[in-house]
C-alpha cells in the first residue's frame, strides 16, 4: 500500500472514533469510497484495525452511523483477509445472539445477510463451516425470540442458497436435523421460513439426507390431520421439495399424491389447506411431468371440481345455455353479477382455491400437450363456463388459462397455415424477401366458416366459439376496463388460431368495440388502463378485419368507422399507430380487390357509394398528421403506409385530391426520417389495378433519378427497397422513362454488382435485366457501364442460387437484345479462365482447376447466350469448343471449361448433328484428370438429355460393356435422370428403363465403394419417381435384402424419393415409411446412418409422411443418440494413439432428425422425454455438443416450461465445456474449435437464462452469475446484446401483414 493511502486509512480510524457522530459518519463514508477503489491494499495488521473500527460503530447511539457501517461491510468483505472476513461473521454472530441489545441484534442479522451475499464465492466452504454451526445454535436456543429465528432462518437460507455445494454432509446433515423439527413450530412465519430453507437445502443433499426428509414430511402429513395449521405447513413443505428437487421427489409421488389429493378433497372448510393442496399438485405438475401423468386423469378432475368451488353462492352455470335462449333469464343473472360484484365477504377465502384450481388446470394445459383434445372436451366449457367469475383477480386468471389453452392449440396443431392469413386482397408493406421482391399478393378469401379444418383441436374449438362468445360478451360489458382488455385478446388469439372464426358471433362485441374505443377519462391510472384497453381493441380488430371476408364485415362498417377513425386523433400516439394499421384493413375491407384464379387479372369490386366518407376522413386525418411536424416516428411511418393504402385500393375514390396525394408522397421521400417507407409504399401503390392514371404516372418520373440516388446510401435496408421499388417502376412505366434516367440509373447500380453482398446482387442484377427488357436500345450504356463489371464478377466463386439465376437471365436478356455482340460476350467470358488456366501448364499436362465454381458459371453463361441467339452462333461455338476437347495439346483446365459448356448447351439443344461429338467426350474418359473425367460424365450426360433417342441406349450398352467406366457412365446416368424434362422424352426413357433398373440392381450388389452405391441410389431413387408404381415395391421388397450393400443403396434411393415435391407418390409412400425404420436397427452401421438422413429429408420435406409413425421412430432415435463403447477403438499413428468413434456420423444424425423434429412435429413430441435425450448430448463430442445447444435454444422458445424444470440438470456439463483446459501444444485448428464451442455454450446459456424463473433453479442461476462475473463476461455480455439486438429487429420495420 502506498504511504498516501496508509495516511488516509489511518487518518479515517482516528474520525470513525471521534465521538462528534457527524465525523464518524464521513469517515465511514470515506472507508467506502476507498475500498471500492481496485487500488485497495492493506497489510494485515491495518485490515485488523478497520474491521474493529467498523465493527464497534455497528453499534453507535446513532441510526445513521449504524446503517452505514453495515453498508460498508459489502465492500470491506471483498478487500480484506479470509482470517479478518471470518473475524467479521464470528462478531456479528455474537451480536446476533445476544439479548441485551434487540436493536444491535437487527443490525447484526442485517450484517450478516451482507457479508453472506457479497463475500467472494470461492470462500464459501470457510464461510459456511465458520457461520452455520453459529446459526444452528441460535435456533436451538429456547429462549431464542421471535424475531431472531427469523432472521437467523433467512440467514441460513441465503448461506445454503449461495454456497450449498460447498457445504460438507456433516453439517448439511446438522442443518436437517435442527430444521425438521421448526415445521411444527406454533408459529406460522416460522415454519414458512423453515421451509424455504428446506428446499434450498434438498438441492444438496445426498439421497440419503433426502430421504430422511421426505419421510419426515410423509410422517407429518399423517400425525397432523387434527392440526390443520401445521398439516398446511407440510403441505407446502411437499410442494417445495418438488420445487427444489423434483426428480428425486418424483421417485416418491405415489405416495405423496394421493394424501394431497384426499387433504384437497376432505378439507371440509379450511379452504387454505384446500388451496395450498391444489398449489402442490401444481408445483407436481410442472416438474414432475413424467412422475405424474398417471395421476393426471384426477388432477383434472379435482381442478374442474374446484374452479366453480364457491359455497357462498348458488350455481348458476349449469343452466346456461337455457338461459342464453331466455332473454329474460339472461338480465336477471347480469343483475345477479352486479349484486355479487359488490357482495363480496371479507372472510370468504373460497376465491383463492378457485384461483388455485385455474392455476392447476393452466400448468396442465401447458405441459401436456398431448391431451390437447381430453383439453377441449373437458377443461375448455368449464373454463368458459366460468368466465362470469365473480372475483376479477380469478376471473383473469381463468380467461389467462383459456388463452393458454389457445397458444397451445396453435403451436402443437398447425394445420399448414400462416399464423397471418390475409382476406381479400393483401397489401405487403413489410420486409419482403430478397428473392420475391416487393409483391402485392391476392389471396383466395380465408374464413374459419368455409374453410376445411381437419379433426382435432381446431375443430373442437370451432364448434365452441359461438357459446364461448356468448359467454365473453357479457363480461365485456363489465366496468372492468382489466376484464375488457384481457377479455379482446383472448378473442384476438382465437382469431389468431382459427384464421377467422367470428362471422356469425362479430355483433354480439361491435357495441363494447364502440364504447370501449370511445372512452375517456382525466384520472391518470385510468387512462392509462383506458389505453391499453383501446390498444387491444384496435389490434383485435385489426386482425379481425385480415381474416375475415368483406361480406362479413361490412355490415358492420358504419357503426365500426367512427369510432375507429375517432382513434386516430389520441393524445397518445400508440394508440394512433395502431389506429391506422386498423384504417389501412379497413380500406381494404370497404374496397375489397380478388385475384381471378390462374390469371394475372384482378376483380375490383365497386366501391359502395355509404363509404366513401369515411375513405375520405381517413385521408383527411392522414393528411393532418403527415402535415405534422412533431409527430412520432411509428406515427408517421404508419401514416404513410395508410396514404399508400388509400392509393392503391381507393385512388379512383379520392378523385381531385390525386394530386396533392401523389405530392405528398414524393414530400415523404425527399424526407430523410421517412424516404425507406416512402420508398416501400410507392412499390406497392405502383402495382396496385387500381392506381392508374397519368398522376400515378408523373409521381414515379419524377420519383426515379432520386430513388436512384439513394442506392449510394450506406443504410444497407434503404438500398435493397430502392432496388425493388426501381425494378417494379421500370417493369411498369419503364417506356416513359428518359434514356438520361437510364444511364444514371446504370451508374448508381454499377457499384452494387459485386459478390460483397449477396443480398443485394441479384436485386442489382435483376434491375438491368429489367432494364435491358424493356429499352433494349439501353443495351449500348450497359455493355459501356454494366459488362465490365459482370465478367469481373464471373470470377468469384461465391455465385449460386438467387444471384446465379438472376446473372443467367441478365446475359439471356443480353443476347437477345444485342445478337451481334455475340462474340464480344463469349470472348469476354471464356478469355479470363482460358489465360488463367493455361499459364504455366505444358501441352497435355495435368493441372487442378483452380476455380470450378468460376468455370461451372462462365459454361452457364455462355450455354444461355448460345440458346437466346441464332443456331449460326451456336453451331459455331458447339464447334471451337468440341475442337478444343479434340486437340492433344489442349491442357487439362481448357478442356474441363469446354467440357461444362458442351454439357450445359446440350441440355438445352440437340447436339446430335455433330456426329463424333459423344465419341470424343467418351474418349476423355480415359484422362489422367479426375476433374476432366467427371466434367466428361456430366457432359456426356447432358448431351443425351438433348436427345434422349439417340444417346440414352448407348450409355445402357457402355454401363453394360464398359465395367471399368461403369462409375462415370452412373454419373452420366444421374445427369439424364436428374435433369430430363420427363413430360417429353419419358417415352424414351420408360423404353431402357427395366434396363437401366436391372443394372443399376446389379451395381447395388457388386460395388463396395460407397461413393459408386451413392450415385446408384440416387439413380434409383430418381429413376423409381418416373414409375413409382412399378419401381416403389421392388425398393420395398429389397429392404429386407440380405445384403448390407443393397439395404444402404435402397436407403439412399428413399431419400431422393421423399424429397420430391410433387406429391402424387405420396400414397404409395406412406405404407413403405413403417418398413423402412426396420432400417434403423440394422445390424450395418453405414446402413442405420443413411436411413436416419432419409428419415431426416422425409422430416423436412414431407413430414405428414413419418408422423403416424413417430411412437415407433423416436425410441429408436433416442437409442442411437447414446455412446456406444464397442464402436470406440484406439488407431495408433506412430507414437502416438488416436482414440476413433464410429458411431459419431451415427449419433450425429440421429441428433439432427431430432432437432428437425422440433420444427415439423412438435405436438407429437413427449418433450420431457425428448429433453432427457438432449441432456445426454451434453456430455458428447464437439459436433453433437453444437447441434444440442442449437436444440435447448429452439426449445427454450417453444417449450419453455419443460426447459425451465431442467435448468439445474443441464448445470453440470455446461460447466465442463466451458471449464475444458485445452493442451499447451494444441493445433490452431483445435484452438478455433474450442472457442467456437466457448461462443455456442454461452449462446446457449443466454437462451436459457431467459427462461429462468427466480429461486427455481438455483443451480442454474449461481452458475450464470458466475459465468457473468468471471472470465468470460466479455463474451457473455457481447453474446447477450448480440442476441437481443437480433430478437428486436424484427420490430425495425412497420409491418401491414400481421
Amino acid at each position: 500500500m502506498s504511504d498516501s493511502s496508509a495516511y488516509m486509512v489511518a487518518n479515517l480510524l482516528e474520525k470513525m472514533d471521534s465521538e462528534d457522530r457527524d465525523f464518524r459518519y464521513m469517515a465511514l463514508n470515506d472507508l467506502m469510497n476507498e475500498l471500492q477503489k481496485n487500488s485497495f491494499n492493506n497489510d494485515s495488521l491495518v485490515e485488523a484495525k478497520v474491521v474493529a473500527a467498523v465493527l464497534k460503530l455497528m453499534g453507535d447511539k446513532n441510526t445513521e452511523v449504524q446503517n452505514l457501517a453495515v453498508k460498508c461491510l459489502a465492500p470491506l468483505v471483498k478487500q480484506i483477509r479470509e482470517e479478518h472476513m471470518l473475524d467479521i461473521i464470528n462478531k456479528l454472530c455474537q451480536f446476533a445472539s445476544q439479548q441485551k441489545n434487540e436493536e444491535l441484534r437487527g443490525i447484526a442479522s442485517i450484517g450478516l445477510k451482507t457479508v453472506v451475499l457479497e463475500v467472494n464465492p470461492n470462500r464459501g466452504h470457510r464461510v459456511s463451516a465458520s457461520i452455520i454451526p453459529k446459526l444452528l445454535q441460535i435456533l436451538q436456543q429456547a429462549e431464542g425470540d421471535y424475531e431472531t429465528q427469523m432472521d437467523t432462518l433467512d440467514i441460513l437460507a441465503d448461506v445454503i442458497s449461495r454456497f450449498g455445494g460447498q457445504i460438507s454432509a456433516a453439517q448439511q446433515s446438522s442443518i436437517q436435523q435442527t430444521l425438521l423439527p421448526l415445521l411444527s413450530h406454533s408459529r406460522t412465519t416460522i415454519r414458512k421460513r423453515t421451509t424455504m430453507a428446506i428446499g434450498y437445502l434438498v438441492v444438496h443433499v445426498n439421497d440419503a439426507l433426502f430421504d430422511t426428509t421426505l419421510h419426515y414430511i410423509l410422517e407429518g402429513l399423517e400425525k397432523n390431520q387434527n392440526s390443520d395449521d401445521k398439516l398446511r405447513t407440510f403441505v407446502q413443505a411437499s410442494g417445495i421439495l418438488s420445487r427444489y428437487s423434483p426428480t428425486r421427489l418424483g421417485k416418491h409421488l405415489s405416495e405423496i399424491v394421493p394424501i394431497i389429493t384426499k387433504y384437497a378433497q376432505e378439507a371440509d372448510e379450511d379452504d387454505e389447506l384446500r388451496e395450498i393442496s391444489l398449489q402442490t399438485l401444481e408445483s407436481f405438475v410442472v416438474r414432475c411431468p413424467t412422475e405424474i401423468t398417471v395421476y393426471i386423469d384426477q388432477i383434472i378432475t379435482l381442478g374442474l371440481e374446484f374452479l366453480k368451488y364457491d359455497p357462498n353462492f348458488a350455481d348458476h352455470d349449469e343452466d346456461d345455455d337455457m338461459m342464453d335462449e331466455d332473454e329474460e333469464e339472461e338480465d336477471e343473472e347480469d343483475e345477479y353479477d352486479d349484486i355479487a360484484e359488490y357482495s363480496d365477504d371479507d372472510d370468504d377465502m373460497s376465491w383463492k382455491v378457485r384461483r388455485a384450481a385455474t392455476k392447476l388446470l393452466t400448468s396442465v394445459i401447458e405441459t401436456r400437450s398431448d391431451l390437447l383434445l381430453q383439453l377441449y372436451e373437458s377443461v375448455s366449457p368449464a373454463l368458459i363456463s366460468r368466465f362470469n367469475e365473480r372475483e376479477e383477480s380469478v376471473r383473469i386468471d381463468i380467461l389467462n388459462a383459456f388463452i393458454a389453452l389457445l397458444r397451445q392449440t396453435n403451436l402443437y396443431s398447425s394445420d399448414g397455415h400462416s399464423s397471418a392469413m390475409t382476406n381479400e386482397f393483401d397489401l405487403e408493406f413489410d420486409m419482403p424477401s430478397y428473392d420475391e421482391g416487393f409483391i402485392l399478393k391476392a389471396v383466395d378469401t380465408v374464413s374459419t366458416t368455409n374453410m376445411d379444418i381437419t379433426e382435432g383441436p381446431k375443430q373442437q374449438l370451432l364448434a365452441q366459439v359461438p357459446k364461448l362468445c356468448r359467454t365473453l360478451s357479457k363480461q365485456l360489458s363489465s366496468k372492468s376496463t382489466q376484464t375488457r382488455q384481457i377479455g379482446f385478446h383472448l378473442l384476438h388469439v382465437v382469431i389468431t388460431v382459427l384464421h377467422g372464426g367470428l362471422d356469425n358471433e362479430i355483433s354480439l362485441f361491435v357495441p363494447v368495440i364502440e364504447s370501449s374505443l370511445s372512452t375517456s377519462t382525466l384520472d391518470l391510472q385510468q387512462s392509462a388502463m383506458s389505453s391499453n384497453l383501446k390498444i387491444e381493441v384496435l389490434s383485435f380488430l385489426r386482425t379481425f378485419l385480415r381474416t375475415h371476408p368483406a361480406n362479413v364485415t361490412q355490415p358492420y362498417l358504419h357503426q365500426l368507422c367512427p369510432a375507429i377513425i375517432n382513434s386516430i386523433s389520441d393524445r397518445f400516439y400508440k394508440i394512433t399507430s395502431e389506429a391506422f394499421m386498423v384504417c389501412i384493413e379497413l380500406i381494404k375491407s370497404i374496397r375489397p380487390i380478388q385475384r381471378i384464379p390462374n390469371t394475372n387479372e384482378y376483380n375490383i369490386a365497386p366501391v359502395n357509394q355509404d363509404y366513401v366518407g369515411y375513405i375520405m376522413e381517413i385521408y383527411q386525418l392522414t393528411l393532418k398528421v403527415l402535415g405534422t411536424n412533431n409527430a412520432d416516428q411509428e406515427v408517421k411511418e404508419r401514416s404513410i403506409m395508410c396514404l399508400g393504402a388509400l392509393l392503391a385500393q381507393a385512388v379512383d375514390v379520392l378523385e381531385s385530391e390525386q394530386r396533392h396525394a401523389w405530392n405528398v408522397l414524393l414530400e415523404r421521400l425527399q424526407n430523410e426520417v421517412t424516404r425507406l417507407i416512402s420508398v416501400r409504399t410507392l412499390a406497392i401503390v405502383s402495382q396496385s389495378p387500381v392506381a392508374a392514371g397519368e398522376e400515378l404516372a408523373r409521381c414515379v418520373l419524377t420519383a426515379v433519378d432520386g430513388i436512384a440516388l439513394l442506392l449510394r446510401k450506406s443504410n444497407r435496408s434503404l438500398r435493397v427497397a430502392s432496388l425493388e421499388c426501381l425494378n417494379i417502376l421500370i417493369k411498369r412505366f419503364g417506356t416513359k422513362i428518359s434514356d438520361q434516367s437510364y444511364q444514371q440509373l446504370l451508374t448508381e447500380v454499377r457499384p452494387l454488382i459485386t459478390d460483397s453482398d449477396l443480398h443485394l446482387l441479384p436485386l442489382a442484377l435483376q434491375l438491368v435485366d429489367s432494364i435491358i427488357t424493356i429499352r433494349p436500345t439501353s443495351v449500348t450504356d450497359i455493355k459501356v457501364l454494366i459488362l465490365p463489371t459482370l465478367f469481373q464478377l464471373i470470377q468469384s466463386p461465391l455465385l449460386q442460387g438467387a444471384s446465379l439465376k438472376s446473372l443467367l437471365n441478365l446475359f439471356a436478356s443480353l443476347g437477345r437484345a444485342s445478337p451481334a455482340d455475340y462474340d464480344v460476350f463469349i470472348k469476354g467470358l471464356v478469355d479470363p479462365l482460358l489465360s488463367a488456366h493455361t499459364v504455366g501448364v505444358s501441352a497435355g499436362g495435368v493441372a487442378a482447376v483452380a476455380n470450378k465454381q468460376s468455370a461451372s458459371t462462365v459454361a452457364q453463361c455462355v450455354a444461355v447466350l448460345a440458346i437466346n441467339n441464332d443456331q449460326a452462333h451456336c453451331e459455331s461455338t458447339v464447334r471451337t469448343f468440341l475442337d478444343y476437347i479434340k486437340n492433344a495439346s489442349s491442357n487439362d483446365s481448357v478442356r474441363y471449361l469446354s467440357l461444362l459448356i458442351l454439357g450445359e448447351i446440350g441440355h438445352k439443344v440437340d447436339l446430335s448433328s455433330h456426329d463424333s461429338i459423344h465419341n470424343d467426350i467418351l474418349n476423355l474418359f480415359s484422362a489422367q484428370s479426375e476433374e476432366v473425367k467427371f466434367a466428361a460424365a456430366f457432359a456426356f450426360g447432358n448431351l443425351t438429355v438433348g436427345n434422349i433417342g439417340k444417346y440414352f441406349p448407348l450409355i445402357v450398352s457402355q454401363i453394360k460393356e464398359k465395367p471399368k467406366r461403369r462409375f462415370l457412365l452412373l454419373h452420366a446416368l444421374k445427369e439424364v435422370i436428374t435433369r430430363c424434362d420427363y413430360q417429353t422424352p419419358i417415352i424414351a426413357l420408360e423404353e431402357a428403363s427395366d434396363d437401366i433398373w436391372t443394372l443399376l440392381l446389379e451395381s447395388s450388389e457388386s460395388d463396395q465403394e460407397e461413393g459408386t452405391r451413392s450415385v446408384v441410389g440416387e439413380c434409383l431413387g430418381k429413376l423409381a419417381l418416373t414409375n413409382s408404381s412399378k419401381y416403389l415395391l421392388q425398393l420395398e421388397a429389397r429392404l429386407a435384402s440380405p445384403s448390407p450393400q443393397v439395404r444402404a443403396t435402397v436407403a439412399t434411393a428413399f431419400k431422393y424419393i421423399v424429397v420430391d415435391p410433387i406429391q402424387k407418390n405420396d400414397d404409395l409412400l406412406k405404407p413403405v415409411v413403417a418398413q423402412f425404420l426396420l432400417l434403423l436397427e440394422d445390424s450395418d452401421i453405414n446402413v442405420r446412418r443413411l436411413a436416419l438422413l432419409t428419415v431426416n429429408s422425409a422430416l423436412h420435406r414431407k413430414a405428414y409422411l413419418v408422423r403416424d409413425v413417430l411412437p415407433s421412430l423416436l425410441p429408436l432415435l433416442y437409442q442411437e443418440t447414446i455412446v456406444k463403447e464397442e464402436l470406440i477403438h484406439t488407431v495408433e499413428m506412430g507414437p502416438f494413439k488416436h482414440k476413433v468413434d464410429d458411431g459419431l456420423e451415427l449419433r450425429k444424425a440421429a441428433y439432427e432428425c431430432l432437432y428437425t423434429l422440433l420444427s415439423t412435429c412438435l405436438d407429437r413430441i413427449d418433450i420431457h422425454g425428448y429433453l432427457d435425450c438432449v441432456r445426454i448430448g451434453l456430455n458428447d463430442q464437439h459436433d453433437i455438443k453444437m447441434l444440442v445447444y442449437l436444440m435447448l435454444i429452439r426449445l427454450s422458445k417453444v417449450a419453455s416450461t419443460a426447459v425451465s424444470q431442467k435448468l439445474d440438470d443441464l448445470v453440470a456439463p455446461l460447466k465442463a465445456t466451458l471449464d475444458f483446459k485445452i493442451r499447451s501444444n494444441a493445433v490452431k485448428q483445435e484452438l478455433e474449435k474450442n472457442q467456437e464451442l466457448v461462443r455456442a455454450t454461452i449462446r446457449c446459456i443466454v437462451a436459457l437464462s431467459v427462461i429462468s424463473e427466480t429461486g427455481t433453479s438455483p443451480k442454474f442461476e449461481q452458475f450464470v452469475e458466475e459465468v457473468r462475473s468471471g472470465p468470460l463476461a466479455d463474451e457473455y455480455k457481447t453474446t447477450a446484446f448480440e442476441v437481443g439486438k437480433r430478437e428486436s429487429r424484427s420490430g425495425d420495420y412497420m409491418d401491414l401483414s400481421s
